[in-house]
């Protein structure tokens, strides 16, 4: 590692697959199962582009009536009933935890990876911390959730999830990032 103005130049952003999770879609067709789901989290569900922590659960605004709840494994069946119950007969849970692999940007300059490959506006101060995100990264279709100013978490479908892997890592290799 070479000093450029830090301590040393190992900023650059990595990209690793996370261990997997539960991955489940809340999807609420009324304002009574909307609050009564607000009722069980105690808060209000995320809005249009925008990702929370409830109740140790993170929850992901993907579409209008549809969330993204990401827990622990072995509570999947316990989160399906429980989400079930409370969105009644005007929503369902549907385990979606094969349909997408979740890996992770980190560093202090993770954003950089996302002007590879595609074309993002890392310099849009909005996209912070609990902020989503879809795009395309070549030719894979992501969703990225702003977790803090040294990561975020991207969301793609399994089959194009090593792909990416391989990609960004190969890309991250060749960056000479020296940080803020």
């Amino acid at each position: 590692m070479t000093p450029k103005g830090r301590d040393t130049v190992n900023d650059a952003p990595r990209f690793e697959v996370v261990p997997p999770e539960t991955l489940l879609r809340l999807e609420l067709w009324g304002d009574g199962a909307c609050a009564r789901l607000e009722d069980e989290f105690a808060s209000p569900l995320p809005t249009i582009n925008r990702a929370e922590t409830l109740q140790g659960l993170r929850v992901i605004w993907r579409e209008p009536s549809v969330w993204l709840v990401r827990g622990p494994r072995a509570l999947r069946d316990e989160l399906v009933a429980w989400m079930g119950a409370a969105a009644g007969s005007d929503g369902a849970v549907f385990d979606v935890s094969g349909a997408a692999m979740r890996c992770r940007l980190r560093g202090p300059d993770w954003r950089i990876l996302l002007t590879y490959g595609g074309v993002f506006d890392i310099e849009n101060p909005t996209f912070s911390t609990g902020w989503v995100a879809g795009t395309l990264i070549e030719h894979f279709a992501v969703r990225i959730d702003v977790i803090d100013d040294c990561q975020a978490d991207v969301y793609v479908a399994p089959s194009y999830a090593s792909d990416l892997v391989d990609y960004w890592s190969r890309v991250a290799g060749t960056l000479d990032v020296t940080g803020r």
